[in-house]
């Protein structure tokens, strides 16, 4: 405590002194410290704001937008309220002054007024977001004392465009720049060690990071693309740069260093460089300054002055190399191991020889610097010019002029002219590419290539100069694009060899003597159109031919006259002002050859040729057009080929042709059918049958005619056909007559009747403009449109009836009629008075009335009244009034009521068989009101079909149905009466399978007692129903006498018949056999077998009783169920007087009685079976197996002369049962009883159908199997001492009982439904057990084969829930679409529980009885 006294008494004295100190200096002094301290008043200006933080830095922001950061130490972390972020608006420029050692976060975030920002050399870090967002600020230096840049530190600094990273440098964090997106280019130093992520995320313009060799930095980490990533090194004075491209820059000044033969430099066998371009100021290649280097290029400026030993040793991928003239001196092994090299370029002048540069000469070529272009000569004769810009004009001086070693020469793209001579005397020079850059070529640029046979002049060349191609007297073939527009004088003089040359159109200007001397040359082609003559060719100008390129046609007039026309297609048409090639050189044109593949003559192609005498028409051509030939005054012939089926108006007028044709044909003139004219007839005129179109202006201004006669085969009248015959009267056009041309009977002022064929479809503009004697015509339902002023000024028409098929009317068809045109419109027609324009007053909608009686064919009820139809509206009207606007409307209904289709019957049900004819159905017999509807006709519905194999032929349905529908189905008849109305019938046809046609007998002619019935075969008939037959009786052989044997048929289309059974009689032959016994009376066995037949899930048992005697009888019983069965177990009793059974079968003498009980439960089948015998007793063991459960049954068989009982009980509990008649047939049935050799045989049949279980009760038990055998085997002895089977007659001695119980746990699914009362009592159970709730009332409300719908309500009536359930199973959904099982859910479970009692007391009583009987005592006994 002492010490912190003693040093705050030392500060304050220290205060004090300090104080006192400052009143010795006069006040300027004082100031002039300050200004020292931060800065001059003149660059801060005054203090409008100051604060000093907590971290003791004062800011201080002036008037000029200058904020200045002073104190000592470490700037405080900022987020959002920092104080430069508070006055953001006002700062501009930041100085930081010495003393402070870093940048906080978010120290000038959002400053987006800073423009430049001053860090002392104080600073080592610049903290997170430092300058986010300062997006006016441009630049910034960090100094040499900074070691970290923050995350973000300059992010979205949108204006920054460069930065310098100091050496110091050694981390830079995430985001550090990103979002600066006018940043092209940075440089990270190798000391920058770490590096965030996406440190330059989004800065959209940057295409260079360059990278210190060795840094470790990723393009990943950078965050940009790694083509953009670049690596330097700093040499001494020189700085090498490898970008990702594989370009290594060389730049600086001085030498490079020479000690690359000890250290490697950074080019030595780096595979990634593929061009290094040494910039200029380098003045030496050090020795083996590129060793191993993988280039293929590079550029030595003409700074360089030597090259190092081994400088380029190993660099394969190199294969041309220019050298300066200012290298002299060259090392020992520079091009050692450069195995593609094949050019090496000295400059001209160079002093260099191929044993300084230790390759072979061949390869060493020279090269020019002339301007902006370089010009290289390759030892193969190749000269190259290269570079950008103009070529220099030479007088006889260039690096090319007279050089015999030039055969080829390859200007390439980027020079934009050939200078003058530039080429001049390159005697070897053969071949030439020019770029399509050139755009003009010099004087005398090629003068005396006299090896030079071709050259391909660029579209983009416009000039040609003096002599550029003068003395080349190989060339041959030379194009000049349509781009040249002036030619020089002797451009191309003395070029002996050039035979032909085209001249484009757009060469204006062209100079003198431009092919003197050119002796071969037959031909120069002007292009059509141009401003040349051949005055301008000079000795030539015999040899000028024109060419004009038409579309897919060109014309060509040579010297002589003669012009041809060639190509593909048809002819352009012209106009008389805008001539064709003919017609521009019509006083030149003496003949026309149009050759084989021009297709038509277009409009005015040869109009006004008044020198045209011969012309070659091909049969390639189809149409001559309008004026083709006009005023060609001299063409007295021509030939039209018969392929011409159109003629133009005025096609030959003022040719002496047309005036011949004239005089040969009496005034009509007629080509190919078309006539073409007959303008010179007058009176009446008949038209040849030959004639199929009347053309173009055919009698045009034809005032002599009068009458005209047209023949059928006219199809069309051609525009102006009868324009101005003003003495025609009357014309009658023929129904093969389509249309009508424009101008057709223009002015034909006589014309008072016309009749216009429903042929027609059309007439054109200006048909029958003022034709004023036309009172009234009539338009066919053909026309559609009428044209422009197509009646205009028919002052004498009064009517005009336009049909509903007029869609369009032309402007002012009608203008112009007088005031009492009505134009008759009808009433259905699309067509508005606006249509008609100025007419549109004249204009009536009309209906067309029919009158219908208050009672006719309409079949209406009485006190109906008249009425009219409009034929074409389909309105009703109660008046003949036509006028649409006037005429009233009625509804039909109301005054005409139509009788309504009636049909009833009193089923609509049909049945019939499978491929059986059906008994015919006239289904009118179901219209109750057939008369009063006048009948009907009938059809099946929309949406309905016809039964497959059913035919309905007006109103009967017959045939035979070609598929079986159990279900039925359902067809809808539509019954229409006369008067409209219809009427819906269904029928629902229930097709029953057939029973097919089957004829089954035995195999074999004769049988014999004892056979065995397996054996025999079954033949079928050839016109049986195709199919299978077996034997089903279970009788093993056969006994003498007749034998009847069951066999069923199963058809081989079972979806359409039936499976059925039959019988057919074996005789068999009698066998005697002796048998030998002890014993004065032998017994009679019986053997039974049970079976059980299931599909589904099945449940069988097989009982079997197999007797060894002499004498046997055998009954066999066969049950058979579909879906499911349960165990079945039986007793049978026998009597030689009396069997007692319900469901009865009787015989002679001998009354059957069968008992079934069916009793089904889910899971448990209770069986017992007990037998009663008097005297001697034989026991039997019957064994019944299941799958997943088994039950074993033992019985007991006791045989007397007087009473065998056998009882039979199923009982199998469930609160579904099913019960099934059971049908017992006895076929042939004998019983017979004797001492000796006596055999009793009994045969019982029980057939079921669909799901009928037979003599015995059948339980469906869903997804379980029971299999029960049972085998029971009883031997007697043959002698008296051994005998185990007593005959006697005495009372019954012993009674033996056997009860078995067979359990099964599978879900039992009834054959039948489930009764409605359990359906509903179940459901309330389940919902109560669900919700809680208990309903008042369950109701099945809708029912179908396979779903019921149980609504279940509440005490006012309102619905709780709806099951959807199916009927036989109690399962399916409630109305959430949650599953429910009635059965098993809504089951009272006290219900099952009473049963279960009782199961339990019925099997304690089995056991008891079977104690009581003493069978066991006895069995022991035995």
């Amino acid at each position: 405590m002492k010490k912190q006294w003693k040093r705050l008494a030392a500060l304050s004295s220290a205060a004090v002194m300090a104080a006192g100190t400052l009143l010795y200096f006069p006040i300027d002094t004082l100031q002039n410290i300050s200004w020292g301290i931060t800065a001059s008043a003149e660059e801060t200006g005054t203090v409008t704001w100051t604060q000093t933080e907590s971290d003791n830095l004062t800011w201080t922001l002036y008037d000029n937008g200058t904020l200045t950061i002073s104190g000592e130490g470490a700037m405080k972390n900022y987020y959002n309220n920092s104080p430069a972020t508070q006055k953001k608006d006002n700062i501009k420029k930041v100085v930081i002054e010495d003393g402070v050692t870093s940048i906080g976060n978010f120290a000038f975030r959002d400053c987006s007024s800073l423009t430049s920002i001053e860090i002392p050399s104080s600073v080592t870090s610049i903290g997170d977001y430092a300058f986010y967002n300062c997006n006016g600020l441009t630049g910034i230096t960090i100094p040499s004392s900074v070691t970290s840049i923050g995350n973000g530190a300059f992010s979205d600094c949108s204006s920054l465009a460069s930065i310098t990273i100091p050496e110091s440098v050694t981390s830079i964090g995430n985001f550090a720049f990103c979002g600066c997106i006018r940043l092209t280019d940075i440089t990270i130093p190798g000391s920058v060690t770490s590096i965030g992520i996406n440190v330059f995320g989004d800065c959209t313009v940057l295409t260079e990071v360059l990278l210190e060799n060795g840094s470790t930095l990723t393009s990943g980490q950078l965050g940009v693309d790694a083509s953009k990533i670049a690596t330097y090194w700093n040499e001494d004075n020189l700085t090498w740069t490898l970008t990702a491209d594989g370009t290594m820059t060389i730049s600086g000044t001085g030498a490079m260093k020479e000690d690359y033969n000890i250290y490697y430099s950074p080019a030595h066998d780096n595979k990634n460089i593929k061009k290094v371009v040494i910039e200029d100021g380098v003045t030496s290649i050090g020795e083996y300054a590129f060793s191993g280097c993988s280039m293929t290029s590079i550029t030595i400026p003409d700074s360089v002055k030597s090259i190092g030993d081994s400088a380029f040793e190993w660099c394969t991928g190199l294969t041309s190399i220019e050298i300066p003239e200012g290298v002299t001196s060259i090392g020992e092994f520079v091009f050692f191991g450069c195995y593609n090299l094949t050019e090496v370029f000295l400059e001209n002048g160079s002093k260099l020889t191929s044993g300084n540069l230790g390759v072979n000469e061949s390869i060493i070529g020279t090269y020019w610097n002339e301007g902006d272009l370089t010009w290289t000569l390759t030892a193969d004769g190749t000269l190259t010019i290269s570079g950008t810009g103009a070529m220099k004009d030479y007088s006889y001086d260039s690096p090319a002029c007279d050089n015999s070693n030039i055969k080829k020469v390859v200007i390439e793209e980027d020079v934009t002219s050939i200078g003058d001579s530039a080429f001049s005397y390159c005697s070897s020079l053969t071949d030439i590419t020019i770029p399509g850059s050139v755009t003009s070529i010099g004087n005398d640029a090629f003068s005396w290539c006299t090896s030079l046979t071709g050259i391909t002049i660029p579209s983009s060349v416009t000039s040609i100069g003096n002599g550029a191609f003068s003395g080349c007297s190989s060339l041959t073939d030379i194009t000049i694009p349509s781009s040249v527009t002036s030619i020089g004088e002797s451009a191309f003089e003395s070029c002996t060899d050039l035979t032909n040359i085209t001249i484009p159109k757009s060469v204006t200007s062209i100079g003198s003597n431009v092919f003197d001397g050119c002796t071969a040359l037959t031909e120069v082609l002007l292009e059509g159109g141009s401003t040349l003559t051949s005055e301008n060719f000079g000795e030539v100008a015999n040899k000028v031919v024109t060419r004009w390129n038409e579309d897919n046609l060109t014309w060509t007039l040579t010297a002589d006259g003669t012009m041809t026309i060639s190509g593909k297609g048809a002819m352009k048409a012209y106009n008389w002002d805008s001539g064709s090639p003919a017609t521009q050189e019509k006083d030149s044109v003496k003949k026309v050859v149009i050759e084989d593949g021009v297709t038509s003559i277009g409009d005015y192609a040869f109009f006004d040729c008044n020198s045209l005498t011969d012309i070659t028409i091909p049969s390639s051509i189809t149409s001559i057009g309008i004026c083709s030939f006009y005023n060609c005054s001299n063409l007295a012939s021509i030939a039209i080929p018969s392929s011409v089926t159109s003629i133009g108006d005025d096609a030959f007028s003022g040719t002496p042709w047309l005036t011949n044709k004239r005089q040969e044909n009496d005034s009509l003139v007629i080509v190919n059918g078309i006539l073409i004219d007959g303008r010179t007839c007058s009176g009446e005129v008949t038209i040849p049958n030959n004639v199929t179109s009347i053309g173009e202006s055919a009698f045009f201004n034809c005032i002599g005619l009068t009458n005209i006669s047209i023949p059928k085969s006219v199809t069309s009248i051609g525009d102006s056909a009868f324009f101005n015959c003003i003495g025609l009267t009357n014309i009658s056009i023929p129904k093969s007559v389509t249309s009508i041309g424009n101008y057709a009977f223009y002015k034909c002022i006589s014309l008072t009747d016309i009749t216009i064929p429903d042929s027609v479809t059309s007439i054109g503009d200006y048909a029958f403009y003022k034709c004023n004697s036309l009172t009234d015509i009539t338009i066919p339902d053909s026309i559609t449109s009428i044209g422009n002023y197509a009646f205009c000024n028919c002052t004498g028409l009064t009517s005009i009836k336009i049909p509903k098929s007029v869609t369009n009317i032309g402007e002012f068809a009608f203008s112009g009629c007088g005031d009492s045109l009505e134009i008759t419109v009808s009433c259905d027609s699309t067509l508005t008075k606006k249509a008609f324009g100025d007419a549109s007053e004249k204009v009536k909608y009309r209906h067309s009335l029919v009158k219908t009686d208050a009672k006719d064919a309409t079949y209406t009820e009485v006190g109906n009244v008249e009425y009219w139809t409009c034929e074409n509206c389909k309105k009703h009207f109660l008046s003949d009034e036509t006028d649409a606007e006037v005429a009233k409307e009625v509804e039909l209904s109301e005054i005409v009521k139509p009788v309504p289709v009636q049909v009833a019957t009193a089923t609509t049900q049909i049945k019939c068989v499978y491929d059986q004819d059906m008994d015919e159905i006239d289904l009118q017999d179901y219209v109750k009101n057939a008369d009063a509807v006048g009948g009907v006709s009938v059809k099946v519905a929309t949406g309905s079909t016809m039964l497959d194999g059913m035919q309905l032929d007006g109103s009967k349905l017959s045939g035979k149905p070609t598929k079986v529908y159990t279900n039925g189905k359902d067809v809808t008849f539509t019954f229409t009466a006369k008067n409209g109305n219809t009427a819906n019938l269904t029928l629902q046809f229930l097709v029953a399978k057939a029973d097919p046609t089957v004829k089954v007998t035995v195999d074999g002619d004769s049988h014999t007692e004892g056979d065995l019935v397996e054996k025999l075969g079954l033949s079928i008939s050839k016109d049986s129903t195709k199919g299978a037959a077996k034997i089903v009786s279970k009788l093993k052989k056969l006994i003498a006498g007749k034998n009847t044997l069951a066999w069923e048929f199963t058809p081989e289309d079972s979806e359409n018949y039936n499976v059925v059974t039959g019988t057919v009689v074996v005789n068999a032959q009698t066998t005697t056999t002796t048998n030998e016994t002890t014993s004065t009376t032998k017994e009679t066995t019986a053997t039974t077998k049970a079976t059980t037949a299931t599909s589904g899930t099945t449940a069988t048992t097989e009982a079997t009783t197999v007797t060894t005697n002499e004498t046997s009888a055998t009954t066999e019983k066969t049950t058979t169920t579909s879906e499911t069965t349960a165990t079945t177990e039986e007793t049978t009793t026998t009597n030689v007087t009396t069997a007692t059974t319900e469901e009865t079968t009787t015989t002679n003498e001998t009354i059957a009685t069968t008992e079934a009980t069916t009793t089904t439960n889910e899971t448990t089948a209770t069986t017992e079976a007990t037998t009663t015998t008097n005297g001697t007793t034989a026991t039997t063991e019957e064994t019944t197996t299941t799958s997943e459960a088994t039950a074993t049954t033992e019985e007991t068989t006791t045989t007397n002369e007087t009473t065998a009982t056998t009882e039979a009980s199923i009982v199998t509990t469930n609160e579904t049962t099913a019960t099934t008649k059971a049908t017992t047939t006895t076929n042939e049935t004998t019983a017979t009883t004797a001492t000796n050799g006596t055999t009793s045989a009994t045969k019982a049949t029980t057939a079921t159908s669909e799901t009928t279980a037979t003599t015995k009760a059948t339980t469906a038990t869903s997804g379980t199997t029971f299999a029960t055998q049972t085998t029971t085997t009883t031997k007697e002895s043959t002698t008296a001492s051994e005998t185990t089977m007593t005959t006697s007659a005495s009372s019954t001695e012993s009674t033996a009982a056997t009860s078995a119980t067979t359990i099964t746990t599978a879900v039992t699914t009834s054959v039948t439904n489930i009764a409605d009362d359990d359906l509903c009592s179940w459901a309330i159970n389940d919902y109560q057990k669900k919700t809680g709730v208990t309903p008042v009332n369950a109701k099945i409300t809708a029912r179908s084969e396979k779903a019921c719908e149980i609504t279940l309500t509440d005490e006012n009536g309102n619905v709780l829930d709806v099951y959807t359930v199916d009927p036989k199973t109690g399962t399916g959904t409630d109305s959430s679409n949650a599953e429910v099982n009635l059965p098993q859910t809504g089951n009272n479970s006290m219900t099952n529980w009473l049963l279960c009692v009782g199961a339990a007391l019925f099997m304690a009583f089995g056991f008891g009885a079977v104690k009581a009987s003493g069978i066991r005592k006895r069995k022991e006994d035995e």
